[in-house]
């Protein structure tokens, strides 16, 4: 017997009753419990959770296979430009890439202000998969503007801290790292050496 998929308007409630009884004490993400509602109920093979923190869109949550980065600029690949311009963009690849899947990049905004992105792969997105991912994103900027403040705030002191740790650190150029191999090659050059 083929097991019955709830449907998209069970799954919002479900997604919003997750959403509203999270507490800043509860150490698990809501955010990880709704993507996994939706992974079951609409077996998408890729979802991810992005936050605008700063600059940057900056993964948060992710559900089946790997995402394409953990971080990317405004404007880079479709993450980057719906966070940049808060237009949701959706590529089907039935025409194009063989490799490539179907894929739904969502914004996840109040008003005018973008505070992330939803991004669902999928070989079988439809319409209602349109408007469920639509639903849930709106859902979640809901609760990143309410009661998922201190995710927002967590994720922010995250990334400042990734930011501060590579800044700390000292760029060395590749072909620097080993002193006695650099200076062989800058005198094969005929550089003189840095002393």
């Amino acid at each position: 017997m083929k097991k019955a998929h709830p449907s998209p308007r069970v799954l919002v409630a479900e997604a919003k009753r997750v959403l509203d009884s999270w507490r800043p004490s509860d150490r698990h993400s809501p955010l990880d419990e709704v993507l996994e509602l939706l992974e079951d109920g609409r077996r998408y093979e890729s979802l991810s959770v992005y936050l605008v923190l700063g600059e940057r869109v900056n993964l948060v949550a992710h559900r089946g296979n790997a995402p394409a980065s953990d971080s990317l600029a405004f404007g880079e690949s479709n993450i980057g430009s719906v966070a940049k311009n808060g237009i949701t963009k959706s590529k089907d690849i039935s025409v194009g890439d063989p490799k490539g899947r179907p894929e739904l990049a969502v914004p996840i905004k109040l008003a005018a202000r973008v505070l992330g992105v939803l991004n669902v792969e999928s070989s079988r997105l439809s319409a209602a998969d349109n408007i469920l991912v639509h639903e849930v994103a709106h859902l979640i900027a809901r609760f990143l503007t309410s009661n998922g403040k201190h995710l927002v705030r967590k994720a922010r002191e995250a990334a400042a801290a990734a930011l501060a740790d590579s800044a700390a650190k000292p760029y060395r150029a590749t072909s620097d790292k080993n002193a006695a191999e650099a200076s062989a090659r800058r005198a094969a050059a005929g550089e003189a050496s840095r002393a």
